[in-house]
């Protein structure tokens, strides 16, 4: 049996679903999760779905979103979405210049990307990108701070319990 589209969308309904029950920590789906979307899918669609099946298409559908996310993830100047085409829409000349700096972005010209709103939800901010790594030295000493109980009675104090986002 093969993945169909209406598949595909009932799949990230089913994470969307477990997302807003809370299922989701640290930026990972919890077992229990999978459970129930294996269920939920075996309901609509068959026995032949486990558990392995719903992770193997759930890899590769985040997989196929990588791409167009990293590219359009910022909001480009000149493009809109557009959720009725599943494209990403803007004028010749704007998808010219965007293909001269990144040449990729010509495949997303006219493949759509199903169910991308919601995919930016469920993974989106999950990406492992580098945008906020924090080296080895910068974590010691941001814990070194935290160790000053004093410190910790300070607005900054308890903003550096966590790595800066920005």
């Amino acid at each position: 049996m093969t993945w169909t589209h209406a598949m595909d969308d009932a799949l990230v309904d089913a994470f969307m679903h477990q997302y807003d029950m809370g299922n989701k920590m640290n930026g990972t789906f919890i077992t229990k999760a999978y459970e129930n979307i294996v269920k939920e899918l075996i309901e609509k669609f068959g026995e032949w779905l486990n558990k392995e099946k719903v992770r193997n298409r759930w890899k590769t559908i985040k997989k196929n979103f990588s791409e167009p996310y990293d590219i359009f993830k910022n909001g480009l100047s000149g493009f809109a979405w557009n959720p009725t085409t599943q494209l990403w829409s803007a004028k010749t000349e704007v998808w010219e210049k965007l293909i001269e700096s990144k040449p990729q972005a010509k495949n997303w010209m006219s493949t759509p990307i199903p169910n991308y709103e919601k995919l930016v939800i469920l993974y989106g901010n999950d990406r492992a990108t580098g945008d906020h790594v924090e080296t080895a030295s910068e974590l010691k000493k941001r814990q070194s701070v935290i160790l000053d109980e004093d410190y910790m009675n300070t607005i900054d104090g308890i903003d550096n319990l966590t790595p800066r986002m920005m």
